[in-house]
This record gives structure tokens, sequence and C-alpha cells, in this order.
């Protein structure tokens, strides 16, 4: 099962934005970019699209600064790989927010870590409603809140007191608020944005053929 008291992807983002939000951090100024720029380009046409209709704009931005490992806060897929096995505060997280959004709240936030388990197809978090399920990667789900995306890429950590020891799947995770989607089939919506940066990262980790993540996302499976 999800262990939703340690890991929920709530959790996870309000641990990102506590972070992200230092004094070293700050939103990119001006009118934003357009969506497919979001999250190192890594969004295809479809999820481009896709993260429109769950904003309601076609601009966006995101955190610039450091984070507490001194790295860029902008999302980097290659620093995601290279992350999967640490903590959250040291992973490259995709934050997009609204152009000239204010609030703090961004509309999305994707991260990505090395899992040496996933849940069984039958299984989802019991105290979230509206769960619904894809036959995608080895478990694929969207919430009221977000959606989780697990699946094949065997992945080493960089050493044995790593926060994460060596892997067999990734767990990639999104969190995003229910106030903020609008229009179109927001569960989909979601899990195809998720999709398409899994298939980015599973690409730059070198596991593309056994991560088997389509270009399409399919049909619910319920």
């Amino acid at each position: 099962m999800i262990n939703v008291g340690r890991r929920t992807i709530c959790a996870a983002v309000l641990a990102v934005v506590a972070c992200g939000c230092s004094d070293s951090s700050a939103k990119d100024e001006g009118d934003g970019v357009q969506a497919s720029k979001m999250c190192a380009g890594a969004l295809d046409a479809p999820a481009a699209t896709a993260l429109e209709r769950i904003s309601g704009t076609d601009r966006f931005e995101e955190l610039t600064g450091t984070n507490d490992s001194g790295e860029p806060n902008r999302f980097s897929v290659s620093r995601t790989v290279k992350h999967l096995h640490d903590e959250l505060t040291s992973r490259s997280s995709c934050s997009v927010y609204k152009a000239g959004d204010n609030s703090g709240k961004p509309v999305l936030d994707i991260d990505f870590s090395a899992s040496q388990s996933h849940p069984e197809g039958t299984e989802s978090p019991k105290s979230v409603k509206a769960t619904v399920t894809y036959p995608l990667g080895v478990y694929a789900v969207t919430t009221a809140n977000g959606a989780q995306l697990f699946f094949r890429c065997t992945t080493k950590a960089s050493s044995a007191d790593a926060y994460v020891g060596d892997a067999k799947y990734v767990m990639a995770e999104m969190y995003s608020m229910t106030g903020d989607v609008r229009g179109g089939d927001e569960s989909k919506d979601r899990m195809t944005v998720l999709n398409s940066v899994a298939r980015a990262v599973a690409k730059e980790a070198g596991c593309t053929r056994e991560a088997a993540l389509p270009n399409t996302v399919p049909a619910p499976a319920r």
C-alpha cells in the first residue's frame, strides 16, 4: 500500500514550497513562458495543451534561486536522475506557477524518486476520493490532489548510506490543487503531463525500454 503517512503527494509539495521560497529563491519575472518550455522542455504537445487546460492560462513561470544543496531550483532532467536516491530537499522538482501569480501556490508540482517497490494495481490511497487508475507503467493513479506513476527503471544508489538504496522502480508524483483545475478531463490531463515528464526522465536514466511508457496515455482502467 502507499504510505500516505510518510510520503503523501501533498506533504512532498509543502516541503518543496517551503524550501523553494527561501531568500535564495524567487519566481521568474516578466510575462512568463509557454507551456512547452516548462519542466525543462519535457512536455510534448499533448502535455503542454493539458497543462494549459489544468491552469486556465498559457503563460507560466517557475522558481529561480537555489535549493538547500546549492543547486538551481529550476527543474533539470539530468539533476532529477542524479538525485533519484536522495532526500526531497536535494531532488529537482518541477514546480509550475501561473505567470504573475503571487499566491505562492504552484499549479502543479512534480517530483521523482527511486523506489524499491510499488503498489499493486488494485491498491489506492484509502484516504483519498475520486481515484482513477490507468494501465500505465506498473502503477498509475490520479486523485483529487494529483497523480502517481510508478515505472520500471533500475538504478543504483551512489553510496551505501543513500536515502534510498538500489531500486527497480521510479516513482513520479504530482500535486495539483483542485481549485486550479478547470476544463477538459482533469484526470487524464494530469496523467498526460506526468507521463510526458516521466518519459523524459526514463530516457535520461537509460531505461526507456524498461519503463515502456507510451506516447499517449491510455483510457482509464476504471
